[in-house]
């Protein structure tokens, strides 16, 4: 006689590359609920008229990202990188001839289209079901249940992945009973991937760098930018820059950077998008703000309430932690945990 065995409940914290890939991976043999803080999905890969404000390059040895991307079809983009480069310095700007980089790539029309693949998949499983905007404020263990508890609801559930960045859960969850301090002191001690970054993508009518014999890379020691790259596909001209961690991000500045550096009218300039991740309430923890004490040495395992509630997410991975594939790794080895 064949015996049905009832699903447990799996609670996801976080709807971001890890959160939505160990949805993806257990969908048949769990009923899974993902909660998610922001009013969109994808965590920190965010994607606008598709420029990458969130991560923005894979490489050749990332073969899960890698993968996945051939799977759900999605077009590659080997990054430019011909041409000379630009040294932006008070007196001008100089070329240059730039270490030839290990080759990368990018995913045509951004990242987030690796999101939206995921999303469609999962939203036609009655397993699965997406909340976004309820932020997760409490986590209770009491005679072997477990109780999560949002801004807008309560769950009760058989295990809970947390795929947010670790100094987020110690700094914005509370725990009954408490857990232990040598926990804490592992999560705080994990830097989170992008929790110092500011962003920015500029779009242009043409790439007339190209045209020009440059590359697109620039680096500035006056900023506000002061590492950007070509990020065109096609009839689509732009660069996307990282700005100096004490620069202010507006637009006026990072127009004016890019005016002094390539002498053009403003009318070539089409949009300019930018975000501080540092600011982002769902990324950044009050210590990733200080600079001065990142390390971004990843890796760890932490289980807690009988090995009911587990992490996972990029900071997670011993194995390109901080990189897209260090997400995907994570929800792999969780997900063959649980399986």
């Amino acid at each position: 006689m064949n015996i049905k065995h009832k699903k447990e409940n799996l609670i996801i914290v976080g709807a971001g590359l890890s959160g939505l890939y160990t949805a993806f991976l257990l969908q048949d043999k769990y009923n899974i609920t993902i909660l998610e803080a922001r009013e969109r999905i994808g965590g920190r890969v965010l994607s606008i008229d598709g420029l990458d404000l969130g991560p923005s390059w894979v490489w050749p040895d990332h073969t899960n990202i890698l993968k996945l991307i051939k799977d759900f079809k999605l077009e590659l983009i080997e990054q430019y990188n011909n041409g000379y480069a630009i040294y932006d310095d008070k007196t001008e700007a100089q070329k240059f001839t730039a270490q030839k980089a290990a080759p990368s790539f990018r995913v045509k029309g951004g990242m987030h289209k690796i999101i939206e693949k995921l999303e469609n998949i999962l939203k036609e499983n009655s397993n699965v079901k997406i909340h976004l905007e309820e932020e997760v404020e409490e986590v209770e263990y009491t005679n072997s249940t477990l109780s999560i508890k949002t801004n807008e609801n309560s769950y009760q559930c058989d295990k809970i992945v947390f795929t947010i960045p670790p100094r987020l859960v110690t700094q914005d969850i509370s725990f009954n009973p408490p857990i232990a301090l040598s926990s804490i002191n592992k999560l705080n001690d994990i830097a989170t991937w992008m929790g110092h970054t500011a962003k920015a993508a500029i779009s242009f009518e043409k790439n007339f760098w190209i045209e020009k014999g440059l590359s697109g890379f620039i680096f500035s020691n006056i900023g506000p930018l002061m590492e950007v790259h070509d990020s065109s596909y096609k009839d689509n001209a732009a660069l996307i820059g990282f700005f100096h961690s004490k620069a202010k991000i507006e637009k006026e500045s990072i127009k004016k950077q890019i005016k002094r550096i390539f002498p053009l009218d403003d009318k070539y300039i089409k949009n300019i998008y930018s975000i501080d991740w540092r600011e982002e309430k769902y990324t950044s923890s009050l210590k990733d703000k200080d600079v001065n004490m990142q390390y971004f040495s990843y890796g760890y395992d932490l289980s807690l309430f009988d090995e009911k509630v587990d992490f996972a997410g990029t900071e997670s991975s011993y194995e390109n932690g901080g990189y897209l594939e260090g997400a995907l790794l994570s929800a792999i080895k969780i997900s063959n945990k649980l399986l």
